[in-house]
């Protein structure tokens, strides 16, 4: 019987991220969670949730290669892009491949939930990929395009975005309010050059909004990732106007969305702002970093305004009446299909 699960996340206070570790801890009360960090204050408020065991220790590839694997009942690998060649926290590693094999030969489930795969550099890469895919319980992608790099392996699923099965209450908006979840791209190596551009262009785009009448909020997903800095420079470019509000994540998801979903539009950078503007039915346009985004958009239909910021030009104002939400039969639908994410977790816990 399982009792203990092991949760392999990207746990730095991202919003998205932390989403996705509430939803499994919440809806499962009656398993005990573990996860290893060494920075604890990451995980300090999901581990108000008592079935949460934080351990200390650094979650990379080479801890969990230190773990017994029958020390746990299951292991869960929950997360958005967690396969990015050469990325930095878990990764696809000989050791990690070797460790996802043993559970397979202990008859212990590893599985991977709402994922999307790449960007990959390497021919090397994408085979040790191949390799530990096959040997995995399940892996569930967010994205057709990374489901049908690995169709032709049994155990590789598809359905959408975890988070769109997110009970998220639809509130009552806040009229004339924009918001506008900010990134920075001055840790993105393949946007860095233009991250000044991008900063004229939101204070362009914020100014003519305030000339119309509208209050506008900065929504900061992630510290870690340097949203803070990126508001903090747009702030003081602005001369912390009191027309501009900030609202930053810092670890607690209900008062976060409770500000988030009173929006009446939304100008979403990150992939869970887009998420999060479908379930609340905003009227959305997207400032896209990623295929990641762009090919989401496509697979589920979503007929929402896209802007490339590798295609953006500094004086170009997005026009409210070209903001788009997205239709309430459709997202049920949505709703509906995101739930198989989830389907070999409960699966294996005999739900």
């Amino acid at each position: 019987m399982i009792k203990k699960i092991f949760i392999l996340a990207y746990a730095r206070k991202n919003l998205g991220d932390d989403i996705f570790i509430q939803m499994i801890v919440k809806k499962y009360p009656q398993y005990d969670f573990y996860m290893k960090i060494k920075n604890k204050t990451f995980l300090d408020k999901l581990a108000e949730y008592k079935n949460l065991h934080i351990l200390d220790g650094e979650d990379t590839d080479e801890e969990l290669h230190n773990i017994n694997p029958v020390q746990y009942d299951a292991y869960i690998y929950i997360g958005g892009s967690i396969f990015m060649e050469g990325g930095k926290v878990y990764n696809l590693s000989e050791k990690f491949y070797e460790f996802v094999k043993s559970c397979k030969e202990h008859n212990i489930p590893f599985i991977y939930i709402s994922s999307n795969y790449g960007p990959y550099k390497t021919e090397k890469y994408f085979k040790l990929s191949e390799k530990t895919f096959n040997v995995c319980t399940d892996i569930c992608f967010r994205d057709k395009y990374s489901y049908n790099l690995f169709e032709n392996i049994p155990n590789v699923r598809y359905a959408p975005d975890y988070i769109f099965s997110y009970d998220l209450k639809v509130t009552e908006k806040l009229p004339k309010t924009i918001g506008i979840t900010i990134i920075n791209l001055k840790i993105r190596d393949n946007l860095k050059a233009i991250s000044d551009s991008y900063y004229n262009w939101i204070i362009n785009n914020i100014n003519k909004y305030i000339q119309s009448g509208y209050k506008i909020y900065l929504y900061s997903f992630c510290k870690h990732e340097g949203d803070e800095e990126s508001i903090d420079y747009i702030l003081n470019k602005m001369n912390n106007n009191e027309n501009i509000i900030d609202v930053r994540y810092r670890g607690n998801i209900d008062e976060f969305l409770n500000y988030y979903n009173r929006m009446e539009y939304m100008i979403c950078a990150r992939f869970h702002a887009m998420v999060l503007s479908c379930l609340s039915n905003q009227k959305m346009y997207i400032t896209s970093y990623s295929d990641k985004i762009n090919n989401v958009i496509t697979d589920l239909q979503l007929n929402i305004p896209v802007l490339k910021l590798s295609d953006l030009e500094e004086n170009k104002i997005l026009e409210l009446e070209d903001f788009k939400s997205i239709d309430k039969t459709k997202m049920q639908k949505i709703k509906i299909a995101s739930k198989k994410q989830e389907k070999m977790l409960t699966k294996i816990m005999g739900i």
